[in-house]
């Protein structure tokens, strides 16, 4: 019983002063553990500064990019109706001469022009000149480029009939 008691006491003992932990350090794992706190918010918050800052700098880059591509679409609008009126213009006067010349010499140069891949172009003249004239251009174009201007005259007009219709 004697050991009992001893083994007992000894047990206790060392219980006791193996739980005791001087306030002291306790106090001061405490302190550092606030001040480690107040320095990462205090680096967190200059941080996010520092992102909305940047944030605020690419947005309004962002804005001035929008601004100029916008200015830019719109020159290259007017320019593009400034070359759509000048292009008309060509054409017309295009038109009147071909509807001036004689029909061979106008099938001549509108073949020479569809040879070199601007069946096009010989289709907007064609679609202004007169039906009289068209058929005898016609009847003077290789077969090949007749066929092809006739199928494209007469998708004109059946576009032409459908948006009439509107």
């Amino acid at each position: 019983m004697i050991k009992k008691l001893l083994i007992m006491g000894c047990f206790v003992f060392v219980s006791l002063n193996g739980a005791v932990m001087p306030e002291g350090e306790f106090v001061k794992e405490k302190a550092e553990l606030a001040q480690l706190k107040r320095d990462l918010d205090g680096f967190y918050k200059l941080k996010e500064a520092e992102y909305k800052k940047q944030k605020k700098e690419l947005e309004d880059l962002n804005n001035q990019i929008k601004s100029k591509m916008d200015k830019v679409e719109a020159l290259k609008a007017e320019n593009q109706k400034i070359l759509d009126e000048i292009d008309k213009k060509i054409t017309d006067k295009a038109t009147i001469l071909y509807d001036k010349m004689k029909p061979k010499v106008a099938a001549s140069i509108l073949s020479e022009i569809a040879s070199n891949g601007n069946i096009n172009d010989v289709f907007d003249i064609m679609i202004k000149l007169k039906d009289k004239k068209v058929v005898e251009l016609l009847k003077l174009l290789d077969t090949k480029t007749s066929t092809q201007l006739m199928s494209m005259i007469k998708n004109h007009k059946s576009k032409q009939e459908i948006e009439g219709k509107k």
